[in-house]
């Protein structure tokens, strides 16, 4: 499959900080990409980067094998391939019928093809008999919706979606996720989207991305979780918002808040039956929301009060026999985890 993105040594800088330092990246042409992480992460501007709104300062983009130019009339030709929803879309003062024909107009699609494609696209996202509301007037789930179809429209080779979930209703969430599904099924364009929830991603994405502080973060993002690192009777705390209490090593972390972050593939397994190796000092019940399997491994997602995302064999599940809805334990010594200050 070929690269639709490559970026090599990027870095932007807003308001004198460093807030996106890629590496490497490549982003394969009909896939799905969630990116995932906290607040300040860099998803956003990553996103604004895809879509060819603002230059790095340094390092190269390459789409579609080739190098971007950021000049003006470089820069109009690619962003006629590539389409951004953003997180709150606007909304002319006009019909939804003629928000969904906005990019088609500025295309110079023929007017009788504006009609047809955009209707075509309404029915995808289920907003075809709204065709002619007046768009200041719709909920902010079918203007979510409605911004879907009107990026759709134009046809894009990459279709860029910033937190398209987050704000809106259970219904109106319900319709995007499965159009997102049905997308990434038909694998026609390149979906990125950024998301807090990482069910969401697990069940929409192809590949996740995760970020933090600008940087690309490794195996493990999928368990990163703010909280509060103290100490108590000669040990080293870390407590989560919800009131959960992790032991952990933190000899170079001072005390205060903090992210947490447990590797997947650290993180043991064991029936409810089953004796409990030594050295885990984290042991915890929980029940299994959902597993599959991804690179050769089975990739589990516990219920413990917070999605724990789990990596193991498929030897042990076998062995265990467990399904979706049973409950079983987790447990980690102090190599499974990582401490990282909250601003990274």
């Amino acid at each position: 499959m070929s690269a639709v993105y490559i970026l090599e040594n990027v870095e932007q800088i807003l308001g004198g900080r460093c807030v996106l330092s890629l590496d490497s990246l490549m982003v394969e042409s009909g896939k799905a990409y969630a990116l995932q992480g906290p607040n300040g992460s860099g998803k956003t501007t990553l996103l604004h980067l895809l879509a060819f709104l603002r230059a790095p300062v340094l390092g190269e983009v390459v789409f579609q094998g080739e190098r971007v130019r950021w000049d003006a009339r470089s820069l109009t030709a690619l962003r006629r391939r590539v389409v951004l929803v953003e997180q709150h879309p606007v909304m002319f003062t006009d019909t939804v019928m003629k928000n969904v024909c906005y990019g088609l107009r500025k295309r110079r699609v023929p007017g009788s093809r504006q009609q047809s494609m955009a209707k075509e696209c309404l029915d995808l996202v289920g907003m075809a008999d709204q065709e002619h509301r007046s768009a200041h007037l719709l909920s902010g789930g079918e203007i979510q919706r409605v911004a879907i179809a009107r990026a759709l429209a134009c046809q894009p080779d990459v279709l860029l979606l910033d937190e398209p979930i987050s704000s809106v209703d259970m219904e109106n969430a319900g319709r995007i996720e499965c159009l997102l599904e049905d997308l990434r099924k038909k694998g026609r364009m390149t979906l990125i989207f950024s998301t807090h929830k990482p069910l969401e991603a697990l069940r929409l994405a192809d590949e996740r991305i995760f970020l933090s502080g600008g940087r690309r973060v490794a195996a493990g993002g999928e368990n990163m979780v703010s909280g509060t690192l103290y100490g108590e009777k000669g040990r080293t705390l870390f407590r989560t918002a919800n009131g959960m209490e992790i032991g952990v090593s933190a000899q170079h972390v001072a005390s205060g808040q903090v992210r947490l972050v447990i590797r997947p593939e650290k993180i043991r397994l064991f029936t409810l039956e089953e004796a409990i190796d030594k050295g885990m000092e984290n042991v915890f019940e929980g029940r299994i929301l959902q597993m599959h399997e991804e690179n050769g491994q089975i990739s589990l997602v516990m219920d413990m009060g917070m999605p724990l995302f789990v990596r193991t064999s498929r030897q042990w599940l076998m062995r265990a026999g467990v399904l979706p809805g049973d409950r079983i334990r987790a447990a980690w010594g102090p190599e499974a985890m990582d401490l990282l200050p909250p601003s990274s």
